[in-house]
């Protein structure tokens, strides 16, 4: 060993040695570190983009639905609402308005509904606002009585139909020889009297009295069931 050996000297030597090196290393992992954060900003961007994206389409598919779901009610609607207006018209005696829609009004909605999903939506969204209000108008629309024709039609009907229940029990309770006699009797009978009631209620109810409708309606079912109780009386 020297004597001009110092472990001071060793030590100093070391340090500065590590020191150094330590330099050298951070300075080498500087770059490295610049281009890894920028790695990192780029991928965090690129993942932005795409959920971005996945929404966009998730919302255009949602809206498409929505839109398939909703158009086949408007029309069925639209539907309603040209029998009641095609009824109206007949009402009312006048000519049926044209509901097609013309080129321009085609164009003009082909253009209204460009855009994706969303703006079909929207403007089916309008158009069912637009179903609504015409519902409203079409249901404060007047409507026209029902006839006296057919309200004294429904009177000697009723009237009818009660006389032949009468006549047919009154002649199955008697004997099968003078059914067809009493048939004829209770017929003529009931079928007067139905006639009667019935021209005094529709006086009071239509103010109409249409007296050969009613005598056509009252009489010709207690004559067919005369003749079937006669039918079955000579055929016995």
């Amino acid at each position: 060993m020297s004597d001009d050996y110092r472990p001071d000297d060793e030590a100093e030597a070391t340090t500065e040695l590590m020191g150094d090196g330590g330099s050298a290393s951070s300075e080498a992992s500087r770059p490295m570190t610049g281009a890894w954060q920028e790695y990192l900003a780029a991928a965090e961007r690129l993942d932005a983009v795409r959920r971005e994206a996945a929404a966009g389409v998730a919302a255009e598919q949602a809206a498409l639905r929505a839109a398939r779901e909703e158009l086949p009610p408007i029309r069925a609607r639209l539907a309603l609402q040209q029998q009641r207006m095609s009824e109206m018209a007949t009402m009312s005696g006048r000519q049926m308005p044209v509901l097609t829609p013309n080129p321009a009004e085609t164009t003009s909605a082909e253009r209204a509904v460009t855009g994706g999903p969303a703006v079909v939506l929207a403007a089916l969204r309008q158009a069912l606002s637009t179903v609504d209000v015409a519902d409203g108008a079409l249901a404060q629309a007047p409507t026209r009585p029902p006839s006296a024709t057919n309200k004294n039609l429904g009177v000697y009907g009723g009237l009818a139909a009660v006389a032949l229940l009468a006549q047919i029990a009154f002649v199955l309770l008697v004997d099968e020889r003078t059914r067809p006699l009493y048939a004829g009797c209770t017929g003529f009978l009931l079928g007067f009297g139905a006639f009667g009631i019935g021209w005094i209620a529709t006086g009071v109810i239509s103010r109409t009295r249409t007296a050969a409708l009613g005598l056509a309606v009252v009489a010709l079912p207690l004559l067919l069931s005369t003749a079937v109780f006669t039918l079955l009386w000579i055929m016995r």
